[in-house]
């Protein structure tokens, strides 16, 4: 069971507002409580008293019916082993030693009885560690998510200072509203696909987050670590905008080709830009 603590946080993660009375209302009545009787619990006979009374209540006895020798010969085999759990249960209360002695060779006899099948066993040496990985959820002119990696501080000044020029270039505002920052998994468990529930853990964090600022995204730019990239491996991206992918920063730095190489990107992303806005107007 999560703990309140980790639960409110859970839910704030996930922009779901936790709706806890804070504050008592002046004159307010107090909350009516009812106060319940708890039955007594019936009392346990020791194993003892249990043996005695088995032994002690005599089993009820059948009306006797005429039945042919063929079925007379099964009872009194039947009998001589219903006699020995009795003889059994003396023996252990110390009353009566030699018949449990001469009735051990009874419990030795094999029994044909139908083998239960196994109960199924969850093999837990399937399921893998989640997948690790921390972002942060910034916001641009209130339309376009903007995902960058690590927390709030992830850039360092020189990498933030080229993200702001690539958006100019891109035709894009280069300011961005930081919004908050997803540390991944929020419960440490075992989960059987980390890929796909981390992607449903940050598309629902994302759509918690629209709702709470009250945003109408309309395309995202993607700016994974290491650790996130598998979320953005292939085409098929957490969330239901469209998305671009866009290259670190830092990877950029001081390296002129690796910046004419990114100018496809970066104009895709200025063209569906503008392309949503037109929609939207």
């Amino acid at each position: 069971m999560i703990a309140d603590p980790q639960r409110l946080q859970y839910l704030e993660a996930m922009g779901i507002p936790a709706w806890v009375s804070r504050y008592r209302l002046i004159n307010a009545r107090p909350t009516a409580q009812s106060e319940w009787e708890m039955p007594a619990a019936a009392e346990k006979p020791a194993p003892g008293q249990r043996l005695h009374a088995l032994l002690e209540t005599p089993p009820a006895q059948p009306e006797p019916v005429a039945r042919t020798p063929a079925e007379v010969a099964p009872e009194s085999a039947g009998q001589g082993e219903s006699s020995a759990p009795v003889a059994r249960a003396r023996a252990l209360l110390g009353e009566d030693r030699a018949p449990a002695e001469a009735s051990a060779p009874v419990f030795d006899k094999p029994v044909d009885t139908p083998a239960e099948p196994p109960a199924p066993v969850a093999a837990d040496g399937e399921r893998a560690a989640p997948l690790r990985f921390s972002l942060t959820l910034a916001v641009l002119d209130q339309r376009w998510w903007l995902l960058l990696p690590g927390a709030r501080e992830g850039l360092s000044a020189p990498a933030q200072a080229l993200l702001k020029q690539m958006l100019a270039a891109a035709g894009l505002p280069g300011d961005w509203r930081a919004l908050s920052s997803l540390d991944w998994p929020l419960m440490e468990t075992p989960v059987d696909d980390p890929v796909g529930e981390a992607r449903d853990g940050l598309a629902v964090f994302c759509e918690g987050q629209a709702m709470r600022n009250g945003l109408a995204i309309e395309g995202a730019i993607v700016i994974p670590g290491d650790d996130a990239a598998a979320l953005f491996a292939d085409d098929d991206t957490p969330l239901e905008v469209d998305c671009h992918r866009w290259p670190h920063p830092a990877t950029l730095l001081g390296d002129p080709g690796a910046k004419r190489a990114c100018w496809p990107q970066l104009h895709a992303t200025g063209e569906a830009w503008r392309q949503a806005a037109a929609g939207a107007a």
